[in-house]
């Protein structure tokens, strides 16, 4: 049964990818209704169907190379609010690439990040990569937020870096909506937490709070 309703849910997941780059403007879920609360159709792939590249944001001082490969980055033992991530990556034609490498890292709960080998090797940092069908899904807990000085506080937010080997690499980070940290807000000025495309909606799933999230790469 588990099963089942997991395959419907990717099926529902992939209706988005043959959106138009008009159809993809605004969202950052790859499923939902529109403004009016209308249930919205995908548009049919063809020649003129386009996505623009998701932007890039700062690397941040956190970043660390060789994280292991998972799709679960926090352990079971990890305190805080458990956080799926679903989503597909899509080409400029959005069409879904198969093999993109997504290394992620974040903050726990309190906002604080580790160093590889402090306590539990990598923590909350990993490698994945997508399916044959471009998607690609993340168990984690949802990261908090944390202070840079006075009066200074950082969104709560996911780092990514997206790669494959005919695409540009894509650095960035992924938000959350309702943040009280979101633009004007924010402390780092450097940062590009105002992209409402990387803004994700999180809704309560029966075990975990789920959110969903198109990334697309220009071609090199």
């Amino acid at each position: 049964m588990n099963e089942r309703i997991h395959t419907l849910e990717r099926r529902q997941l992939l209706r988005w990818i043959g959106r138009t780059a008009a159809g993809f403007a605004g969202w950052s879920l790859l499923g939902g209704c529109s403004e009016q609360g209308e249930a919205v159709e995908p548009a049919m792939d063809g020649p003129t169907a386009a996505c623009a590249p998701t932007s890039s944001d700062v690397l941040g001082p956190y970043y660390r190379a060789g994280a292991p490969s998972r799709m679960t980055i926090a352990a079971a033992t990890e305190p805080g609010e458990r956080l799926r991530l679903e989503g597909v990556v899509v080409g400029e034609d959005c069409a879904p690439l198969s093999g993109v490498l997504l290394d992620v890292w974040q903050a726990d709960k309190d906002g604080a990040y580790y160093e590889p080998n402090a306590g539990e090797p990598f923590r909350l940092r990993g490698k994945l990569a997508t399916a044959g069908d471009g998607t690609w899904q993340l168990d984690t807990i949802r990261p908090g937020n944390y202070r840079l000085g006075a009066g200074s506080w950082r969104p709560a937010h996911i780092h990514f870096t997206v790669s494959h080997p005919s695409f540009r690499t894509l650095t960035t980070q992924i938000y959350f909506e309702s943040d009280p940290f979101l633009p004007p807000n924010d402390g780092c000025t450097a940062c590009d937490s105002d992209d409402p495309a990387r803004i994700v909606r999180l809704k309560q799933g029966s075990s975990a709070t789920r959110g969903e999230l198109k990334i697309a790469l220009a071609r090199v």
